[in-house]
């Protein structure tokens, strides 16, 4: 009992340093908070102009499906003063945020089983280089971690009836907010046939409904035209290997400045890397060829990485298929990223091949010591492309700042409040009782 308390004390001390780690990350951010694009000029600018059940079920038609985090938390936000609305957001996609460690650290699982493994997994899943400042404190991006969460749980076992509701609750949400999360329901489908509850039934018929709204909303808009055009019409070709590789495979393990210093100064990279990526893809086939047999009975055996693994193909050809204009780095590249340091994680934890667990020893020690470099990374200001200063400055430097715009607004209706990232983005806010 003595250590069972002892393990719980050391989880809850580490839950409240990731807390403050955050707080380090963008303490601008924390203090003054700071909409993102849609988040105002979409999302905010609706829930202003109409009653709760009407925000409800609003959806940006380009993007094709429903968002439901961004959509409750601008309301929210609505019964706050107009200088402070920014906050509600910022701190509801922060409560999603610590969702996904605290669900390591205090839930039973087949991927992380002693605490020592809760521990080191909750800070690889918080640190390493996938967790981009892009997804960083914003309700459009919180759909992804729920995803990972929803990952997460489909790990889980010895589940007390609270558990099951918390997380059927949490299904439920990450499936009404985004696909990403929608493309799981093969594998808790197949966890229902496997083993047969109504915990396990009720996750698989969430998803299901969640399914059937998203897919409608996606066809809809496809049909009538109102998909970005960009949105599945995307030419698959070689480019778009080595920039998957590039963004989804080295990145994850090896951060932006290392992946890109290596990437774009070595001539034959630089020059070939099509050619590089295709010759690494023949490699890698051909050593699995002659290990098919230790391959066959590993997975074979290990239900855990089969669904880690197809998991990985399932988001990435999501991805793929829907990524804009050819581009699956930056927020898209997060989940597919995550997945393969869970694999990284796992083959480490129960590999008893020595080459095989120094390998991922090395790409983890890797993977975290480049996320931590690049947590809160330091960049000059872009005076020649501000926008750039979105992606590269948690502080806002060069941004508008929220509570000064609205000022200038309220003195002159007419003024158009500038957004991050500014200047691409700017909100015309109209308040139909204002």
């Amino acid at each position: 009992m003595k250590i069972l308390n002892r393990n719980n004390n050391t989880k809850i001390l580490f839950f409240f340093l990731l807390i403050l780690i955050s707080f380090y990350r963008s303490p601008y951010i924390f203090f003054n908070g700071r909409f993102i694009g849609e988040e105002a000029n979409h999302h905010f600018l609706f829930a202003l102009n109409n009653n709760f059940f009407i925000n409800l079920f609003y959806y940006i038609e380009v993007a094709g499906y429903y968002n439901f985090i961004p959509n409750f938390f601008t309301w929210v936000a609505t019964y706050v003063s107009l200088e402070n609305a920014p906050l509600v957001t910022v701190y509801g996609s922060f409560l999603i945020i610590l969702l996904l460690p605290y669900l390591i650290l205090f839930r039973e699982s087949l991927l992380f089983e002693s605490t020592k493994q809760k521990i080191i997994g909750s800070l690889l899943l918080f640190l390493t280089p996938p967790f981009i400042t892009e997804i960083w404190l914003n309700t459009l991006n919180s759909q992804i971690y729920l995803c990972i969460s929803s990952i997460i749980i489909l790990f889980m076992t010895n589940l007390n009836s609270i558990q099951k509701k918390i997380n059927n609750f949490v299904i439920l949400v990450s499936g009404f907010s985004g696909i990403y999360t929608c493309s799981l329901l093969p594998f808790f489908a197949h966890k229902y046939y496997k083993h047969r509850s109504n915990y396990n039934l009720t996750n698989f018929c969430l998803l299901i409904l969640t399914n059937f709204i998203q897919l409608y909303l996606i066809l809809y808009s496809k049909i009538s035209n109102k998909l970005h055009s960009s949105v599945l019409t995307n030419d698959y070709n070689l480019d778009l290997i080595s920039n998957f590789v590039y963004n989804i495979i080295a990145k994850s393990f090896f951060g932006r400045d290392l992946t890109h210093i290596i990437w774009n100064k070595i001539s034959f990279l630089s020059s070939n890397y099509n050619y590089y990526v295709i010759f690494s893809l023949i490699c890698f086939n051909v050593f699995i060829l002659f290990n098919i047999k230790k391959v066959f009975i590993f997975l074979k055996n290990n239900f855990i990485t089969n669904y880690l693994i197809l998991i990985f193909f399932v988001i990435s050809f999501i991805i793929v298929v829907g990524s804009l204009n050819n581009q699956i780095g930056g927020r898209y590249a997060v989940i597919p990223g995550v997945i393969l340091i869970l694999l990284v994680f796992y083959f480490y934890n129960e590999s008893k091949n020595k080459i095989l667990s120094y390998l991922c020893l090395f790409l983890l020690i890797s993977s975290l010591v480049t996320g931590i470099y690049e947590f809160r990374p330091k960049y000059k200001i872009n005076l020649k492309n501000p926008d750039l200063n979105y992606l590269k400055e948690l502080d806002c430097l060069n941004c508008p700042e929220w509570k000064s715009e609205v000022k200038i607004w309220r003195n002159d209706k007419n003024y158009v409040i500038g957004l991050w990232p500014y200047p691409r983005k700017k909100l015309d806010l109209v308040i139909k009782n204002d």
